[in-house]
């Protein structure tokens, strides 16, 4: 396996070995200190003209792991966040709304769009929740 050695011969193998060192499942790395670890190490941060998106990043983190290329790492760190029932609505039909489809739930992550239903939603269900702490939620509706 390419993974194995002890130096990467492909992006793809450098940043599933960067990803595999954060120690963290995929659906907990969105809008995490780790994350951006991996970008960082990846991409060299936000100055590079010529960097992915971290939109970008994590979809081709998605693809791998729906390769098989992915190690499987275990659970998320800490407790998803409880909201109610209601809320729980609320939050399928602000990603409904968003991009059409629950089952389209990750092209939500690092645009202009997740923004704007992280803000809505805090708003409309009375909570101050984190960029990560909604991911979680929405990461775990349709599952």
């Amino acid at each position: 396996m390419a993974h194995d050695l002890l130096f990467p011969t492909s992006d793809d193998d450098l940043l599933i070995s960067v990803y595999h060192k954060q120690g963290r499942t995929l659906d907990d790395l969105p809008y995490t200190d780790a994350f951006e670890a991996i970008y960082t190490v990846m991409y060299g941060g936000d100055n590079e003209p010529h960097a992915p998106t971290r939109a970008q990043v994590f979809h081709r983190l998605h693809n791998l792991r729906k390769a098989g290329k992915l190690p499987r790492l275990g659970r998320a760190h800490g407790e998803r966040p409880r909201i109610t029932p209601e809320q729980e609505t609320l939050l399928v039909s602000d990603v409904e709304d968003a991009v059409g489809a629950l089952s389209k739930r990750d092209q939500l992550i690092y645009t202009p769009a997740y923004e704007e239903l992280c803000t809505r939603f805090n708003a409309e269900a009375g909570l101050d929740l984190s960029r990560h702490d909604i991911w979680r939620l929405i990461a775990k509706l349709a599952k």
